[in-house]
């Protein structure tokens, strides 16, 4: 299946503005709301795992449900909020800077592991509360250094980065601006373990190219915003348990 978007581009464009409480301006001057403040001492305000609060499935025409092949941008969102258990391994480039990113889940408890220059920070998360449980910092081959709690805002600062590369709200801006160019389309491609995924993909004369692939299960397997890249590597719906939740640690 492959899906292009030329004349109807104005009409795709106002649909997922104002189905993801968008004002219906054009997508180079809308503004995505930022997810409410969480509380708690370790408390989770930027994330992967965040959203805008906006019910994306609320746009998809059958009881609210994603379709897989998406069949429009919208439904790409949707396919993105589920949010799904298991674990993806991407390729980054965020700020000019390769990483390396993991994103895991297992029912409530999330991890968040950044490696860039060297340094690896992994972050356990409690999604019931959006509060950090534990961070861990590497630098190098040295001992990992690892705390019941944020400390120096090493953790924040990695769940920042991962939003930034693949959070809800990074698709949700992704598939905006593809719905204002010319050359937007949408079709099936395979992508990492074989894993099927719908991919939007164009071009902005402002930003570069524009990509962002979701799995039929919800996993975002690849964005691209110009410069910033996420590309998975792995992607599985496996997670081992010790993973999230270090000896020790929690």
């Amino acid at each position: 299946m492959r899906t292009r978007y030329g004349l109807l581009v104005p009409l795709f464009a106002v649909a997922l503005l104002t189905g993801c409480g968008g004002s219906g301006t054009s997508p180079e001057t809308a503004t995505i709301t930022p997810p409410p403040p969480a509380t708690g001492a370790n408390a989770v305000t930027i994330s992967p795992f965040d959203s805008t609060g906006t019910d994306s499935t609320s746009t998809d025409m059958t009881n609210g449900q994603p379709i897989f092949p998406a069949p429009d941008p919208r439904g790409v969102l949707a396919l993105a909020a589920q949010h799904p258990d298991g674990r993806i391994v991407y390729a980054t480039i965020l700020d000019g800077t390769q990483g390396e990113l993991i994103i895991a889940r297992l029912g409530n408890r999330g991890l968040i592991a950044t490696t860039r220059d060297a340094k690896t920070v992994r972050v356990g998360i409690d999604l019931t509360d959006s509060s950090i449980v534990w961070v861990c910092v590497t630098t190098g081959a040295d001992t990992p250094k690892c705390r019941n709690h944020d400390f120096e805002s090493e953790g924040a600062n990695a769940l920042a980065s991962a939003a930034l590369l693949v959070g809800e709200d990074h698709v949700r801006q992704i598939a905006a601006r593809v719905a204002s160019t010319s050359d937007g389309t949408l079709d099936v491609q395979t992508r990492a373990n074989k894993v099927d995924a719908s991919c939007l993909r164009g071009t902005d004369t402002g930003v570069g190219n524009l990509l962002v692939c979701v799995s039929p299960s919800g996993f975002v397997t690849d964005t691209e915003e110009g410069p910033t890249i996420a590309r998975a590597s792995e992607v599985s719906p496996a997670v081992d348990p010790a993973e999230l939740n270090p000896a020790g640690i929690g």
